[in-house]
């Protein structure tokens, strides 16, 4: 598989959870979970925490990893990954939002590979099944509607579709793991901000306002992101009684860089 970039976003001020990617989770940085993480990947040929924070640089420098500044002024992920790249070189980007420790490596290469074997793709979004209504109600859960070939069609934070009858629809959890040729990252930055992106909060929906197509990859896993406080313990629960994750934990535990 040829190789591509990964660029973790990561930044102190998060509205919901303040400070969360220096949140030690069993004793590790959360951001340095989803760094090392993301080295295991086949194809990945780079892994650079892209923030506006020099803690988290200092962080993931003390661990012998690689951090670039951004600008402090970016409220959406896409736009500070599209800033990292103009330093880094490479066609395709996966972009891996730095609040998921449980990051499954093979996830990485999976959101990767059709940018890699299709040249008509430009975006691929990594999807996973919404395990209960209380998710499908979540507003910190994004959900993607999708079409029958899997291309992604609307996200909305909202329990979508409305039901009028019983039917069972290709709805599925949005992760913070995607992919971009390059050239669309740049091409994201320039388009101006879209009335159901402002709405929403969803960096995605730019790129379908303005009618860039995004594939949805989807896994059969359900993927867990850190969102609040109460969802440190949850996901430490999942590190030390989950036997993949537990092998994962004991992998990046003691890697340094």
């Amino acid at each position: 598989m040829s190789s591509f970039i990964v660029v973790v976003p990561a930044r102190m001020a998060s509205s919901r959870y303040p400070g969360k990617p220096l949140v030690p989770i069993l004793g590790l940085p959360l951001v340095e979970h989803v760094r090392r993480r993301a080295l295991l990947a086949d194809g990945a040929a780079r892994v650079v925490v892209a923030t506006c924070d020099e803690s988290i640089r200092d962080a993931v420098a003390a661990a012998g990893g690689e951090a670039v500044m951004t600008a402090d002024t970016h409220d959406r992920c896409t736009g500070r990954v599209e800033e990292a790249m103009r330093r880094i070189d490479g066609e395709i980007v996966v972009m891996v939002q730095g609040d998921e420790p449980l990051l499954m490596p093979d996830a990485v290469s999976r959101i990767a590979r059709p940018l890699v074997e299709r040249s008509e793709v430009v975006c691929t979004n990594l999807l996973s099944p919404l395990e209960s209504e209380a998710d499908l109600a979540n507003p910190n859960i994004v959900k993607a509607a999708c079409d029958q070939q899997g291309r992604v069609l609307f996200l909305s934070r909202a329990p979508i579709p409305f039901r009028r009858k019983p039917a069972e629809c290709p709805v599925y959890r949005q992760t913070g793991i995607m992919a971009f040729r390059a050239s669309l990252l740049r091409a994201y930055a320039a388009l101006s901000e879209t009335p159901f992106e402002r709405a929403e909060a969803i960096d995605m929906l730019r790129l379908l306002e303005h009618g860039h197509p995004i594939q949805g990859v989807v896994v059969d896993y359900p993927t867990i992101g850190v969102d609040r406080p109460e969802d440190v313990p949850v996901v430490e629960r999942r590190l030390r009684e989950d036997p993949l994750q537990r092998a994962l934990y004991a992998r990046i535990a003691e890697r340094v860089g």
